[in-house]
């Protein structure tokens, strides 16, 4: 009978353990790497760009603000030799294109605290993005000689962003943190899209102020994942 009272207070403590000693925290520093894939085959060569990724946020109340920067980058290589070996003709040609982007945002939310370990919240965010590809043509000849042009097909573009987002947020365990959410992103310019979102993602606390969190993010032409070191405050 002991032990099955033991037992019972044992599993009351460890349920309710969570919920007394750990919450939500938005005031957070976060920097990490980045993959960016292209749903394009017209760019599959070019599908994944890895970089960096940068975010803070702040609470005020039931308010906060946040901000997010990354950087993404991919190199392609295409050689083509000739296969005569001409004098006259180029002995290999070799192409190099670099692509990057870059997007940085700023938004605010509403917090709605569900319980004291998880939260739901809705935010407006706005931003640019940047697209720039530039490209190299290298030709070898057989007499030694190198000449190096640019190939015609470097290009920068630019645009705005809005993404309108809602998340659930909730600790589980005692270290363990599980976010998802959907949302809606538009992009103005020529080449201007409006596209639904969806993400997932989840954390591991060492202690109250350092984790690692990783987040998948899908929306209609790209996806990403995020792998970041937080520095919470």
């Amino acid at each position: 009978m002991k032990q099955l009272t033991l037992v019972a207070g044992l599993a009351t403590l460890l349920a309710g353990a969570p919920a007394a000693a750990h919450t939500i925290n938005l005031d957070k520093v976060e920097v990490g790497y980045k993959r960016f894939e292209i749903d394009d085959k017209d760019l599959a060569p070019l599908d994944g760009l890895i970089g960096i990724n940068l975010a803070v946020s702040k609470r005020f109340d039931n308010l906060y603000i946040e901000g997010r920067y990354y950087n993404v980058s991919d190199d392609l290589r295409v050689s083509q030799s000739d296969p005569f070996l001409r004098s006259t003709n180029p002995k290999f040609l070799n192409l190099d294109t670099e692509f990057e982007i870059q997007q940085y945002t700023v938004g605010a939310g509403y917090i709605h605290t569900l319980d004291e370990t998880s939260i739901f919240d809705v935010s407006l965010h706005i931003g640019r993005v940047d697209l720039s590809l530039d490209s190299t043509l290298t030709v070898a000849y057989q007499d030694g000689s190198v000449s190096v042009r640019p190939s015609g097909a470097s290009a920068e573009d630019d645009a705005t962003i809005y993404r309108l987002r809602g998340q659930y947020q909730t600790r589980v365990l005692e270290n363990i943190e599980l976010k998802a959410g959907v949302g809606y992103e538009k992009t103005t310019g020529e080449d201007g899209d409006s596209s639904p979102l969806f993400f997932v993602g989840a954390g591991y606390h060492f202690n109250s102020m350092f984790s690692v969190n990783t987040e998948y993010r899908n929306v209609d032409d790209y996806n990403t994942l995020d792998v970041n070191f937080r520095y919470s405050f």
